[in-house]
């Protein structure tokens, strides 16, 4: 079971990568806007909407990586002084609402692609369930990794029970 924290871990590492390069590609875009427009007097029609597009994908992808790392914010002064054993219950509570809402958000996002079907963008002329496409990912992404985090605490919190004995 190991070899499955090996591949989430990678399965992160090429996320990050892939959020790292929309990050560079959003900033370009953006740089390039005001090169066009203040420099050249003649702005760009599609980079705001291509910007405005790589933050929302970059929003759930990044949404699905903090849920892995745990790096959403909670009260660390409250949750760090609790017990071992309840901390981890409370951890495992928090990731399965987590998911439940996340399985919510992966139903809705589905009905909004259906919704947006034969909408495009203005200025690219992309279809806009691609767009719609980007809450499904990030809630498939918090899904996976929210069940890969209760995997593993229930594993320590089976493995601290059998030391313990």
């Amino acid at each position: 079971m190991q070899n499955m924290k090996k591949r989430m871990d990678k399965f992160a590492h090429v996320i990050e990568i892939i959020g790292g390069i929309g990050i560079l590609i959003m900033t370009l875009t953006v740089l390039l806007q005001v090169i066009m427009r203040y420099v050249f007097n003649s702005p760009l029609t599609w980079t705001e909407e291509l910007a405005r597009y790589l933050f929302i994908y970059l929003t759930f992808i990044g949404g699905g990586l903090l849920v892995y790392q745990r790096g959403h914010l909670f009260v660390e002064v409250i949750f760090n002084n609790l017990p071992d054993k309840v901390r981890k219950g409370i951890q495992i509570f928090i990731d399965a609402i987590v998911c439940g809402f996340s399985v919510y958000l992966l139903i809705s996002a589905k009905t909004l692609m259906g919704i947006a079907s034969g909408s495009y963008s203005t200025a690219m002329h992309i279809p806009m369930e691609y767009i719609s496409f980007s809450v499904l990912l990030g809630a498939v992404l918090i899904i996976l990794f929210s069940v890969c985090n209760i995997y593993e605490d229930l594993k320590n919190l089976k493995k601290d029970k059998e030391g313990s004995q």
